[in-house]
């Protein structure tokens, strides 16, 4: 059998972090595509691809079968609708696009197509979210959750811009709206939601003149009593370190977890019994394994469909409507 032909759009770290996955999984990183020539070259030397500033001339190629989609958001609708069209699958980054309209336009086009079109919502596929639910199921309903995730103004700054990137609203709560809605078993009403730009004078942002919202307070209410509460920002000083700290409490007890990509931390406390959980991982390569699988041999469907992708961007931008 072919191994399964894939080019990398985007060879920054995430770009960086999916070649070296595709190919792990056993597909061939037939190229990196980016703008930046230096970037593509240095991030194809990994996998032994090929480097390029242009991706269309590859969607031509027969040999490409799956697109992996690692740009700045606004282009993400642009490439995956191309590659969609040109019949190729599509994993493409999270969150989908920055509109409904072109999130709903990727779907048609991979259902039109007969094609396979996921997006990366890879936190359900950690073990914290795992043992999480492990570990809640027995302490009762209802769930009350509380995350707080301060951050400074993001090294990429363009992160900042609400026409690239859209910000934290958009690019980060999609995943605990992903992992929520499966630990629930239902997709919440947003109760609440009120939102500021701490960084709209900053001096190192001055040159993007369309800031996002980067700082929130969010309260979302589930079927069964369940309720999210979240304060984010991105809009603190320079170099105040990005932290993450959910924490969850229930009749039987109380769940604190530290999330942090790589070394997620679980606290288990009921009464005075007290677990701990850790395990290292990386969840884009199970991500990507999982994708291989069920490209190559048919495995049961498990990465975040189109639909599920479009539900978190349509609370997203309910938020950011408030």
């Amino acid at each position: 059998m072919a191994k399964l032909g894939v080019i990398v759009v985007g060879a920054g770290d995430m770009g960086s972090k999916h070649a070296r996955h595709w190919q792990g999984a056993g597909a061939k990183v037939l190229a990196v595509c980016d703008p930046d020539l230096g970037r593509a070259q240095q991030s194809g030397s990994l996998v032994a691809a090929e480097a390029t500033e242009h991706y269309l001339e590859w969607l031509e190629d027969e040999r490409v079968q799956l697109v992996s989609i690692c740009t700045p958001t606004f282009l993400h609708a642009e490439l995956g609708l191309a590659a969609l069209a040109a019949g190729k699958h599509v994993l493409c980054e999270k969150p989908i696009a920055l509109s409904l309209a072109e999130a709903k336009q990727m779907k048609e086009m991979a259902e039109r197509q007969d094609c396979q079109l996921r997006i990366g919502l890879m936190r359900r596929f950690d073990p914290a979210t795992k043992k999480l639910q492990e570990w809640l199921e027995p302490l009762g309903n209802p769930v009350y959750v509380s995350a707080q995730i301060p951050a400074g103004i993001r090294p990429k700054q363009a992160m900042h811009d609400k026409r690239a990137n859209g910000g934290p609203i958009i690019d980060m709560l999609c995943h605990h709206f992903d992992v929520w809605s499966r630990l629930f078993g239902a997709y919440p009403r947003l109760a609440y939601a009120r939102g500021a730009c701490f960084a709209q004078d900053k001096t190192e942002l001055a040159h993007i003149h369309d800031k996002a919202i980067d700082t929130a307070v969010v309260v979302l209410e589930f079927p069964g009593g369940h309720v999210a509460s979240i304060h984010i920002s991105w809009g603190l000083p320079s170099g105040v370190p990005i932290t993450e700290h959910h924490v969850y409490t229930a009749p039987g007890g109380l769940i604190k977890l530290d999330w942090d990509n790589e070394n997620n931390q679980l606290e288990l406390y009921k009464g005075k019994f007290k677990s701990v959980w850790q395990e290292p991982v990386d969840a884009w390569k199970v991500e990507i394994e999982q994708f291989y699988q069920e490209l190559v041999y048919d495995a049961p469907k498990r990465l975040a469909s189109a639909d599920e992708a479009i539900r978190a961007l349509e609370l997203s931008l309910e938020i950011l409507e408030q």
